[in-house]
C-alpha cells in the first residue's frame, strides 16, 4: 500500500496519486497506470478484465494497483470514476446509446437540458479551479517572447485558428502552424529557446502534437498544452499544462469550455499590453473598414 494515509476521494484525486508515485511503481504497475491517467472515461464503463485486455496485462494488476493507492480493491477504487460516467462520458457506443435512451424518455426537452447542464459546469470548471495561476503564466509567457507558435489539427484547428486570429490582432509575433500543405513539426525546425509553442488537442490525442511538443521540450523551448484533463499526455508533456473539460450526454465533445479559457487568455493578454495593445487594434479594424472588407 501507498505510505499516503489517505485514500483518494475522487477521479482528479485518484489520477494524481498515481502520477505522484508513478515513478516508483513497478512495470506492470506503471502500465496499468498509465491506462487508467490515458482513458479515465473507460474505468467507469468496462469491467477489470476488459480493462485489463486492452492493456494487455492481467486483471490482478489492477487490482494491485488499487490497493497500493489505499483502496480495499480495484472495485473501490472503480467507483470513484462512476461521477465521470454519469455526466455523460464513456466509450462512444455508451454514449450514443444514452442519448437515444434519453430521446425516447424525454425528448428533446431532455437532451437540450442535460446539454445546457454540461456546457455550463465545464465552462464554469475553467473559472473556478487551481489552474487559474497557471492561466495568469501562460498570458505572461507569449507576452513576453519573440515568437508564439500555436498549433492545433483536426478537431482543435478551428479553436486554434481564432485564438491564433485574435491574438495576432494584438501582437504580430503570433504565428499559427502547420502552414497549408505542410506538417506541424516543418514549421519548428528553427525554434530557439526565447519562443513559446503552444499546441492543443483532445480526445482521441492527435500524435503529432505530442511530437511537436517533445519536440520543443528538447530544445529547451517553453511549451504550453491546452487540453481536456489535467492528465492528458499533452499537459503531462508540456512544461505548462491547461485544461477545459468537454463532456457532454451525448456523442460530440464540446468545445465551449475550452473556447472560454481561449478567450479568457486573449482578454488577459489586452488588459497586459496597454495603449500599444490598443493601438493596434484600433489599426487593424480601421485597415478593415477602409479596405471595404467590412460593411455597415
Amino acid at each position: 500500500m501507498s505510505h499516503q494515509s489517505s485514500v483518494p476521494d475522487t477521479q482528479d484525486a485518484v489520477i494524481a496519486r498515481l502520477l505522484e508515485e508513478f515513478d516508483s511503481l513497478p512495470t506492470q504497475l506503471q502500465i496499468a497506470a498509465r491506462y487508467i491517467v490515458d482513458h479515465p472515461h473507460e474505468v467507469g464503463v468496462q469491467t477489470m478484465r476488459s480493462l485489463a485486455g486492452e492493456a494487455n496485462l492481467h486483471p490482478n494488476s489492477f487490482v494491485r494497483l488499487a490497493r497500493h493507492i489505499g483502496f480495499a480493491g480495484y472495485d473501490a477504487m472503480r467507483e470513484r470514476f462512476r461521477d465521470f460516467v454519469r455526466g455523460g462520458v464513456g466509450s462512444s457506443q455508451e454514449r450514443v446509446r444514452w442519448l437515444q435512451e434519453t430521446a425516447r424518455e424525454g425528448g428533446h426537452a431532455a437532451i437540450r437540458g442535460q446539454m445546457a447542464g454540461a456546457i455550463l459546469e465545464n465552462t464554469e470548471r475553467v473559472f473556478h479551479s487551481e489552474q487559474l495561476e497557471s492561466m495568469h503564466k501562460a498570458v505572461s509567457w507569449m507576452v513576453e517572447a519573440p515568437r508564439v507558435f500555436i498549433a492545433g489539427m483536426g478537431s482543435s484547428f478551428a479553436l486554434a485558428y481564432n485564438f491564433w486570429y485574435v491574438a495576432r490582432m494584438m501582437y504580430p509575433h503570433f504565428m499559427m502552424v502547420p502552414c497549408q500543405g505542410g506538417l506541424p513539426i516543418d514549421d519548428l525546425l528553427h525554434l530557439n529557446k526565447r519562443d513559446v509553442l503552444f499546441a492543443m488537442t483532445f480526445q482521441p490525442y492527435r500524435a503529432d502534437m505530442l511530437e511537436i511538443i517533445r519536440f520543443a521540450n528538447k530544445k529547451g523551448v517553453r511549451t504550453i498544452g491546452l487540453s481536456d484533463s489535467p492528465a492528458s499526455p499533452l499537459c503531462r508533456d508540456a512544461t505548462l499544462g491547461l485544461y477545459a473539460l468537454t463532456h457532454t450526454p451525448q456523442f460530440f465533445h464540446s468545445n465551449t469550455a475550452p473556447t472560454a479559457l481561449l478567450e479568457t487568455l486573449c482578454a488577459l493578454m489586452a488588459a497586459d499590453g496597454g495603449e500599444e495593445v490598443v493601438a493596434r487594434i484600433d489599426r487593424f479594424n480601421e485597415t478593415r473598414w477602409e479596405s471595404g472588407v467590412y460593411q455597415h
